[in-house]
């Protein structure tokens, strides 16, 4: 189609996606990274709003026995993520639903999942301008919800000993909210990772991994470029090879 591309996601994964629609970013990366990370043996997965498939498809390569549900509301997302399934010969793995994450019956009959995740669009309704289109729009702005709703999904779908892992923006008004999301969905934050640009700057996201534990919540940084700005950082570096970003 004349409004969509096929770029390289990995060395081994390709993806469709909307030439000016809402498009794969480090956010995707970030978010199947520390996913991978907190459950490396996860063999069921749930991926709430998962677009056109970029995270799922990364946690795919990166796990290569887990399976992933997809929940997503939005046609032309969904369609896109089932075409993504299929260009890169993951049908098999990747099962994208189209629903929307509030109702329960988008996901009856299937067992609890090890790991939940996801990355809520962050922008209340009213606070700016709505993009046109559709995918970009529903990436940004809360349509159909926001991060209450992840977090109340995850912690519905989840088996006991599972994990969320949620990916927001870095202001700090997005970390409380998540935070609290979080406890009123009755899971603990266990850890905290703030995404920065460089050393001493503010971060671009933030990643909170919650269960059903206890404890203190952990907090950790990763920034992508070195002090000077010059170079990536050697973690970043790091998490692009365990990705195998190009």
């Amino acid at each position: 189609m004349n409004d969509e591309t096929v770029d390289r996601l990995t060395r081994g994964l390709q993806i469709i996606q909307k030439a000016r629609g809402h498009r794969a970013a480090s956010d995707d990366t970030f978010l199947a990274w520390a996913a991978a990370r907190e459950r490396p043996l996860a063999a069921r997965v749930l991926d709430l709003g998962t677009g056109k498939g970029a995270a799922a498809l990364l946690l795919l390569a990166r796990l290569p026995s887990c399976r992933v549900v997809g929940v997503e509301a939005v046609a032309a997302s969904h369609d896109l993520a089932v075409r993504n399934a299929a260009l890169n010969r993951l049908e098999h793995r990747f099962d994208p639903r189209l629903g929307d994450l509030r109702d329960p019956s988008v996901l009856d009959g299937l067992p609890p999942f090890d790991l939940a995740m996801g990355a809520p669009p962050f922008m209340p309704l009213g606070s700016g301008p709505l993009p046109i289109e559709e995918t970009r729009a529903a990436g940004r702005f809360e349509l159909r919800g926001g991060v209450r709703d992840y977090a109340a999904a995850a912690a519905r779908h989840l088996a006991p000993d599972g994990v969320a892992v949620i990916l927001m923006d870095g202001l700090d008004r997005s970390a409380v909210r998540a935070s609290d999301a979080l406890r009123e969905a009755g899971l603990h934050l266990r850890r905290v990772v703030a995404i920065r640009p460089r050393p001493g700057e503010p971060p671009t996201y933030r990643i909170f991994v919650a269960d059903r534990g206890g404890g203190p919540a952990d907090e950790e940084a990763l920034c992508v470029r070195n002090e000077t700005g010059d170079a990536l950082s050697p973690e970043h570096r790091a998490v692009r090879d365990e990705m195998d970003l190009p």
